[in-house]
């Protein structure tokens, strides 16, 4: 048997190996990890329906022009149509192929760029059990897996190119970049600036008179295959131009987006530390040098460029450009695993070297023995400890985590598809929506959080859809937002909550209909009764200006009525909320009124006319001041989480009226002294306008659902069940317990 034929055996066994454990870990549980695969199986589902790829996609996020890059999705859409196979497996294998393919690939490139065939099998391997290619099936980047492989694809033809150049290299390079760009554009956004760096290194090279540093030829090949490959998916290219270039001139793809720029560098940054990262281009250097002659060349310099480009743009928020930065760590995975495997390669050999001279027979049969020992022992520690490789069993708690479906909720899709129209709409959390909207092809309203949404119709429907499966009256005034439950539901009744100058929004206090509660006596008996206990006679109203927005509840029984109000003014720091209580015959006396005010543990800082709390490590204040009547007050405290009794007593037998202004801001960087000073600050003059620009931002659900037609609401938050459940504007329509959908009433 020759040697090239048992490396070519070898090599297809690490295939199958690397697409065996792919499949292991995809089809480890019942149902796939991963919601993005909902997301493709709605685009897959109009191509299979249609015959053709559609201009608009009903489904996702309530209907969008389907403006995605639709490579993958044809390809997945042939393969199903075909062989008849189920929609998701198939879509299954097809990620789990593409991800296994590159070893082959990632083997020819590395045994180019080192000359050696041992780091060609190493990179191969590497690529197989490769952290980031597993955690990228995990949470269904399908087109992200593909396109990875496409650009090691294409740089393997340039570098054959370099010493061997004929067109149809150049035509087969062209096709491949043409199929990037219909699979997925942001890779291109990657790509672009390594070609770029590439190519500026060479005619550095070139001004320096290095050998090996010629440009024309890559300069050639870029151009040429680059714009082939534009030509070739100019069709769709034309097709979507209009919806890009508007995308782009509202600041979609440099982060214009307010709504998500803070929480993309909140939540999606990559610490600035990962540049140290870098520093492996200086021994890449010296590995260059021992196995190419000379330490720069065109194949070495496209490795540097292809590794040290992704790295630098995980803080491309320095240039102004907001994207989710932890996506560009992907990129950095091949050319980081060619390192390694020359790391390894030398490693092995200085090892072998050295057991060899120490050896006593001088490399007998003991002494390679030991040799293959110490080196298996090397590869398998650096499996295990490297967090850029994965095992088995790690794979699978990885897949566990990103998996959102399982029985309940499949149960719950199967009821929606069978009971529900197909012009339905839903409202559902971001990881079962997009299940609903691709598998269930009912056009859903998904709850996303805004980093991960790039464009802004998406971002104000995300929006929309957090606020309705949690509280009932949002108002916003951009210095703080008020959000309150409504009468059917006794939790967060209101809740105040500050955006940081971070981006994260943080609760800082609570009221609970269930806690405040009146002391009275009814015809000498003493009686209390809790704020939720008295039903509501008239639908909650917002009214509201250009300089104020209030909300009003009126709710009553047989012997009291209590108005609750709350008003934000446009550009104040701090929100007013009211109740007054009036009893309703001359048998009814109040005595006392208690409210709990539930807050986060801190610093605080009473009197008799003012509450104030420093949250140190967040940076943050809230308070509250005291109008017209002055309470009791009483500090409970636990060990994450504190609450304030307010305990009023009635100055009059029929009438009390209670009022507090709540307000907060951002105390990054102040000293306690400078905190006490804001505090009496405020309190001198708590309706200051500070900020006069913002508008006041209103949101009732009910305006909602008529405004987005919306039919049901799928929730999986039992906490959040009562909302629903207690409101005559909906009908419980399935209730597994994990899994709820509640049915909008419509009013004629």
């Amino acid at each position: 048997m020759t040697t090239d034929y048992k490396r070519t055996l070898l090599l297809f066994a690490i295939f199958i190996a690397a697409f065996l454990f792919r499949v292991g870990v995809l089809f480890h549980n019942e149902y796939p990890p991963s919601s993005d695969i909902g997301f493709h199986s709605s685009i897959i589902n109009l191509i299979l329906d249609d015959g053709k790829l559609p201009l608009w996609n009903p489904y996702h996020m309530g209907g969008e022009p389907l403006a995605t890059p639709p490579g993958y999705h044809l390809f997945a859409s042939f393969i199903v149509f075909f062989t008849g196979m189920p929609l998701l497996f198939g879509q299954l294998l097809i990620a789990a192929f593409f991800s296994s393919f590159a070893v082959f690939p990632a083997y020819l490139v590395s045994k180019k760029i080192w000359r050696n065939t041992s780091a060609g099998f190493l990179a191969a391997f590497f690529v197989t059990v490769s952290s980031l290619s597993l955690e990228m099936l995990g949470w269904g980047g399908y087109p992200n897996v593909i396109s990875l492989t496409l650009i090691l694809m294409f740089f393997y033809l340039f570098l054959k190119d370099t010493d061997h150049p004929h067109n149809f290299n150049l035509f087969t390079a062209a096709l491949l970049f043409g199929s990037l760009i219909l699979t997925h554009l942001f890779s291109l956004f990657v790509l672009f600036p390594v070609i770029i760096l590439y190519i500026s290194l060479l005619l550095i090279g070139k001004t320096l008179k290095l050998a090996g540093t010629n440009s024309l030829k890559a300069i050639r090949f870029f151009f040429t295959s680059t714009a082939l490959g534009t030509l070739f998916a100019s069709p769709w290219l034309l097709r979507v131009s209009d919806f890009y270039l508007g995308m782009f001139s509202e600041g979609a793809f440099w982060g214009g987006m307010q709504e998500t720029r803070n929480l993309i560098l909140m939540n999606r940054s990559v610490d600035i530390k990962i540049l140290v990262l870098i520093g492996a281009v200086f021994p890449t250097l010296f590995m260059l040098k021992a196995s190419r002659k000379r330490y720069v060349d065109r194949e070495g310099l496209l490795l540097i460029a292809w590794y040290v480009v992704p790295l630098v743009l995980t803080q491309a928020y320095i240039f102004g450009i907001f994207v989710d930065y932890s996506r560009f760590m992907y990129f950095a995975d091949f050319p980081g695993i060619l390192i390694i495997s020359a790391a390894l390669l030398y490693l092995f050999r200085y090892v072998s070297i050295a057991i060899k001279k120490f050896s006593v027979d001088r490399w007998n049969r003991s002494g390679k023995k030991a040799s293959q020992i110490a080196l298996f022992a090397i590869l398998l520690g650096v499996y295990v400890i490297s967090p850029s490789l994965i095992t088995p069993m790690e794979a699978l708690a990885k897949f566990d985590f990103y998996t959102s479906m399982r029985k309940p909720e499949a149960t719950a899709m199967e009821w929606i598809q069978q009971r529900t129209a197909n012009s339905a709409i839903l409202v559902s959390d971001h990881l079962y929506g997009w299940w609903l909207s691709g598998v269930a092809q009912r056009s859903t309203l998904s709850a996303v959080s805004p980093e991960f949404l790039l464009y802004p119709h998406e971002v104000d429907i995300a929006e929309s859809a957090l606020i309705l499966l949690d509280t009932n009256y949002y108002i916003d005034n951009g210095l703080i937002q008020v959000r309150e439950d409504g009468p059917y539901l006794a939790r967060h009744n209101p809740i105040f909550v500050i955006t940081t100058k971070k981006g994260y929004s943080y609760s800082l206090f609570h009221f609970n209909d269930d806690e405040t509660t009146i002391f009275f006596q009814r015809k000498n008996v003493k009686r209390t009764m809790d704020l939720s206990d008295l039903d509501v006679i008239e639908a909650p109203l917002i009214s509201s200006n250009e300089n104020s927005a209030v909300l009003t509840i009126t709710s009553e029984n047989d012997f009291l009525k209590v108005e609750k109000t709350l008003e934000v003014r446009q550009g104040v720091r701090f929100a007013e909320l009211s109740y007054e209580i009036r009893t309703k015959d001359n048998d009814t006396s109040i005595e006392w009124v208690r409210s709990i005010l539930h807050i986060r543990e801190g610093k605080m800082t009473l009197n008799q006319s003012m509450l104030g709390l420093y949250y140190v490590y967040e940076g943050l204040c809230g308070q509250i001041i005291f109008e017209e009547h002055y309470p009791e007050v009483k500090i409970y405290t636990t060990e994450r989480m504190s609450s304030a009794e307010f305990l009023y007593t009635a100055e009059e037998d029929s009438f009390i009226r209670i009022k507090f202004l709540v307000g907060a801001f951002d105390a990054e960087n102040m000293e306690y002294e400078e905190v006490l000073e804001t505090f009496d600050e405020f309190f001198r003059n708590p309706q200051q306008i500070v900020a006069g620009n913002f508008p006041i931002i209103i949101r009732d659900y009910l305006e909602m659902i008529k405004s987005y037609n919306i039919s049901f609401i799928v929730c999986r938050d039992k906490g959040i069940y009562p909302k629903f459940s207690n409101d005559p504007n909906f009908q419980v329509a399935y209730n597994s317990v994990e899994v709820a959908i509640f049915k909008v009433v419509e009013h004629k």
